[in-house]
């Protein structure tokens, strides 16, 4: 049994040397990342089973989506297709502005995914599925497929865990809870961030009541809340009782990638069995490693997760 099963797309990322502009680099570091991806390696990085499942075009670059996940011990199930592509963004972090995002998304492989295309038994036979809110927002057909997805995690008793990222579905505030709507109904596990709630739920209040308002719309057994600022407590809510738990100061080389190793740290103490303060501060932990390392994914091992947790250098 696979510990965590993931389905999403994979992009791309070219980035210049840090203090360069996209306009005169001559060089660029290229990094594989998505959400489904990234928490598929945090949580093959702290030592549990994970696979990701997606559509990619057969051309060198879909290799290298491949290439990258598996190095990272991620098992990878992929349908292989002539048609589409591999989405690209290329990231600036030099000039006025902390982060710019040049993304080319059109016509990606990902797109046409339907339910036929992903091995089902895999998705029965894990402990978590998990999906975030950019794989359904791709299109009509991605978003009746992560439904089906959803539908038949229930039916086998799989684990559903669902992470809203409203900032990467690219939809109108009204357009995204619309499709939350269509299934977070179907959800167990609901990780949203602070601003995600304000932005598309219009929940002004403090986080607890944010979560409870949203445990109680969709009747998810536990709520995760990151914050909009990372030395903010994060909060978890399962029944009746209310966890915060504190970041880990760690140094800034690169932002890209730090929420989703949260989340995977976080499902990956789940899934050991963790309660949920306990799995909370692994995902800090887990964050503030990604945090010190330049790329969308966390790399290392559990024991640099526990020297962060415990306060060891």
């Amino acid at each position: 049994m696979t510990d965590l099963v993931t389905v999403g797309e994979a992009t791309l990322r070219l980035s210049p040397p840090r203090g360069e502009r996209i306009e005169t680099a001559g060089t660029f570091d290229a990094h594989v990342g998505g959400p489904e991806s990234n928490v598929a390696v945090a949580t093959a990085t702290l030592g549990l089973d994970a696979a990701w499942l997606s559509k990619l075009p057969d051309t060198a670059l879909g290799r290298r989506v491949i290439g990258d996940l598996r190095r990272h011990g991620v098992r990878t199930g992929v349908v292989w297709t002539d048609t589409g592509r591999v989405s690209t963004s290329f990231v600036d972090r030099g000039g006025p502005t902390d982060s710019t995002d040049v993304s080319d998304r059109e016509d990606a492989a990902i797109t046409t995914t339907t339910p036929d295309d992903l091995p089902m038994g895999a998705v029965r036979d894990a402990k978590t599925l998990f999906v975030s809110g950019a794989t359904p927002a791709r299109s009509e057909t991605l978003l009746e497929t992560t439904e089906t997805l959803l539908d038949v995690a229930g039916e086998a008793d799989t684990t559903r865990a669902f992470d809203t990222r409203y900032d990467a579905t690219g939809l109108a505030p009204a357009t995204a809870r619309e499709l939350y709507d269509r299934l977070l109904d179907r959800v167990d596990v609901l990780i949203i961030d602070e601003a995600d709630a304000q932005a598309v739920f219009d929940l002004d209040s403090d986080v607890v009541q944010a979560g409870h308002s949203l445990r109680t719309r969709y009747d998810c057994a536990t709520v995760v809340i990151t914050r909009r600022r990372w030395e903010q407590p994060t909060i978890g809510l399962q029944g009746e009782e209310i966890y915060e738990v504190p970041a880990f100061e760690t140094a800034l080389r690169d932002p890209a990638g730090v929420h989703d190793a949260f989340v995977g740290g976080f499902l990956s103490g789940r899934l050991r069995g963790d309660d949920v303060k306990e799995a909370l501060t692994e995902g800090v932990a887990t964050a503030a490693l990604k945090r010190t390392i330049v790329g969308d994914t966390v790399v290392g091992s559990r024991a640099d997760v526990a020297a962060i947790r415990d306060g060891r250098n």
